[in-house]
C-alpha cells in the first residue's frame, strides 16, 4: 500500500469518527504520520572460509510477516521467529564467491526490505598485510584479495600532528566496506569499471576487508565506514600486472614508475600515476587527456622572450589553446560511490592540530585548496594548518608537522599518512639533492636529460619521470604534458616567512631544480601560488624505507 492510499484511509477513519459524534478523537488523530513496514538486520555482511559453515542474523521487524530472498544455490536457509540461520556449503573453486540475501517484510504495497552480503573465500585469498600494514597495496587482476583493517595506516607515527594523541590508531565502530572510486589510464573514458569486481566486503569478526580484483589496470580506493556512512579510512589500491622494478640512486632504491602508473614507458598515458597534497594520503586523478606538444616561447640567454609582439601573440594562442586540451578535471569513479570535488573547495579553517586531517581522511576526494582569502603574513597557506602557532611539544606545529615522515633523518621513514605500498615511503630529504639552507635551490639539470613529455634522470638510476602535471592551490589541473612537480619528505616555513611549502623537484625555464621555486629568492619562495605549496597535489616516486 503506498502512502497516499494510507493516508486517505486515515482521513476516511477519521470522517467516520466524526460522524458518530467523536469530534475530541478527530482532534487527538489530527497529524499522526502512518507507521510504514521497517527491518533491520543484526549484520550487514560477513565473511565465510572455504570449508563453509553457518552464520546466524537476526532480524527485527515491525510486521509479523516476513520472507527471505538468496540469489545463491551453495547456500540453505533455516527461518525462525526472528532469526534467520544461513548454511554454506563448501567453496572448491579458487575464487571467492558472494551471494546477496535480501529480507522483505510486509505486504505488497507497503514493504521494507535488508540486504546482506556473504563472501565466501576461495582455495587462496591473498593477504595484502600479511607482509605489513600501509595506505596503499598493490594487486594484480583477477585475483582474490584480503588485507588487515583493524587499524590506521601502518599503525605508527603521525608525524608531530598531534593526530594519534586525538583519534588514536585503532579502527573502531567498522560496519562495512564500501569501493569510494575506480579509475583506469585512459584518454578516452569518461567512466572505468572493473578495476575491482563487485563490491568489498568488511568482515567484523577478523575485522579485515576482502576484495577481488577485476580485469582491468587501474586504482581504486576502498574505504571502511560506520553505520552512518562516514568514513573512518581509506585504502589506495593500485592494480597492475607490469612488474615494478627497483633501482639505486643517491643512497636511495627507487621505484621505476610513479605511485599508481601502469607504465614507465615515455609518452604512454599510462605512466603518470596519481597526484597528492603534501602530507595527505588520498590519491587524486590526473588529467584524462593524452600528452599533447605544448608550444614554448623562444627565449634569450636571461630566460627573457626573445620574439616579436606578433610572434608573441601566435604563440601564445597556440599554447592556450593546447592546454586546454592537455589539462582536463579527471572526474571518473566506475562503480565508487563517491563524486570527486577539485576547484573551488577550499580547506576548513584550522588553527590547532591535528588541523584538518580528520576531515581529509574523512573527504578523500575532496581536493582542499588553499586559502587565499586569509591575509599574507598572518597565516599558513596549507590544507593542513592556517596558521603556525606553538604547541605543547614546544616546536611550530606547522613547520614542523612532519607528516609524510621525519625530514631531518637522511633516510626514509613512513608515517601514519604515507601514501606509499607496504615498504615504501614518499623520498626523504635530500633524494634528488642537497638543498642549502634558507629557500634556495639546487640546479640539477645537467643530471636530467628532456625525453618524451618527461626527463631522464640520467645522472642517477636512469628512469624516466613523466610531466604529469599538478593540481594548483586552487584545484585546477595545469602543466601536463609539460612541468614535472615531485615530493619529498622536506618541510620549509615556520610564522609568516613559510606559508606552508615543501621540497619538490620541478622544472622552471625548462631546466631540472630541487627545493622550492622561485629560485633563490626567499621573499618570493614564500608566497603561497610558487611550487612547493603543501597544497598543491604533485606525484609521488617511491623509494624503499630503511630502518634505523
Amino acid at each position: 500500500m503506498n502512502r497516499d492510499n494510507i493516508i486517505i484511509r486515515s482521513f476516511v477513519a477519521i470522517a467516520t469518527l466524526c460522524i458518530v459524534g467523536c469530534s475530541d478523537i478527530s482532534s487527538a488523530l489530527e497529524g499522526v504520520e502512518p507507521i510504514f513496514a521497517s527491518v533491520e538486520l543484526s549484520s550487514e555482511s560477513a565473511v565465510i572460509a572455504q570449508e563453509g559453515g553457518s552464520k546466524k542474523i537476526f532480524v527485527a521487524t515491525n510486521r509479523e510477516d516476513w520472507d527471505v530472498v538468496c540469489n545463491a544455490d551453495w547456500i540453505d536457509l533455516s527461518i525462525e521467529e526472528n532469526s534467520l540461520t544461513l548454511f554454506i556449503d563448501e567453496n572448491n573453486s579458487e575464487d571467492s564467491r558472494l551471494a546477496v540475501i535480501e529480507v522483505v517484510a510486509g505486504s505488497k504495497d507497503d514493504t521494507a526490505k535488508a540486504r546482506f552480503k556473504l563472501l565466501q573465500s576461495g582455495a587462496e585469498a591473498y593477504d595484502l598485510s600479511a607482509e605489513g600494514k600501509a595506505n596503499c597495496y598493490i594487486a594484480r587482476t583477477g585475483t582474490a584479495y584480503r588485507f588487515d583493517a583493524s587499524v590506521k595506516g601502518n599503525g605508527s607515527g603521525d608525524g608531530n600532528s598531534q593526530y594519534i594523541r586525538t583519534y588514536g590508531v585503532a579502527i573502531n565502530n567498522a560496519s562495512y566496506a564500501d569501493l569510494v572510486w575506480e579509475a583506469t589510464f585512459d584518454g578516452d573514458k569518461t567512466r572505468s569499471c572493473n578495476i575491482i569486481a563487485g563490491l568489498p566486503i568488511y568482515s567484523p569478526e577478523q575485522k579485515a576487508i576482502y576484495f577481488t580484483t577485476g580485469d582491468v589496470e587501474g586504482n581504486a580506493l576502498i574505504s571502511v565506514c560506520d553505520k552512518s556512512g562516514s568514513i573512518l579510512w581509506s585504502w589506495h589500491i593500485w592494480v597492475t600486472d607490469d612488474e615494478i622494478e627497483l633501482s639505486p640512486a643517491n643512497g636511495l632504491v627507487w621505484h621505476d614508475r610513479n605511485l599508481g602508473a601502469a607504465s614507465k614507458s615515455p609518452g604512454d598515458i599510462n605512466n603518470r600515476g596519481l597526484l597528492y597534497q603534501w602530507g595527505r594520503k588520498e590519491p587524486f586523478l590526473p588529467s584524462s587527456a593524452p600528452y599533447i606538444e605544448v608550444p614554448q616561447h623562444r627565449l634569450d640567454e636571461n630566460f627573457e622572450v626573445d620574439e616579436s609582439e606578433e610572434e608573441y601573440n601566435r604563440v601564445q594562442a597556440a599554447i592556450v589553446a593546447a592546454r586546454e586540451r592537455a589539462n582536463i578535471t579527471n572526474m571518473q569513479t566506475g562503480e565508487g560511490s563517491a563524486a570527486w570535488n577539485y576547484a573551488g573547495f577550499m580547506a576548513p579553517v584550522a588553527l590547532n592540530a591535528p588541523g584538518n586531517i580528520d576531515y581529509a581522511i574523512k573527504h578523500p576526494t575532496t581536493f582542499l585548496g588553499c586559502r587565499v582569502d586569509i591575509p599574507v603574513g598572518e597565516y599558513v597557506f596549507d590544507w593542513y594548518l592556517q596558521q603556525d602557532l606553538q604547541g605543547s611539544t614546544g616546536a611550530m606545529m606547522q613547520a614542523s608537522s612532519y607528516l609524510w615522515g621525519n625530514a631531518d633523518q637522511n633516510k626514509s621513514y613512513k608515517s601514519l599518512f604515507d601514501p606509499c605500498p607496504v615498504g615504501y615511503a614518499v623520498p626523504p630529504q635530500g633524494a634528488f639533492g642537497e638543498v642549502p639552507e634558507g629557500y634556495a635551490c639546487t640546479d640539477v639539470n645537467k643530471e636530467w636529460t628532456k625525453q618524451d613529455f618527461g626527463w631522464t634522470w640520467s645522472g642517477g638510476n636512469g628512469d624516466y619521470f613523466p610531466s604529469t602535471g599538478n593540481f594548483d592551490v586552487s584545484g585546477l589541473i595545469g602543466e601536463t604534458s609539460e612541468r614535472l612537480l615531485y615530493w619529498t619528505t622536506k618541510s620549509y616555513g615556520s610564522g609568516t616567512n613559510g606559508f606552508g611549502k615543501a621540497g619538490t623537484l620541478f622544472v622552471a625555464f625548462n631546466e631540472v631544480y630541487y627545493g622550492v621555486y622561485p629560485i633563490l629568492d626567499g621573499e618570493e619562495a614564500a608566497a603561497w601560488y610558487s611550487y612547493g605549496a603543501r597544497c598543491y597535489g604533485a606525484a609521488v616516486r617511491c623509494v624503499k624505507v630503511s630502518n634505523r
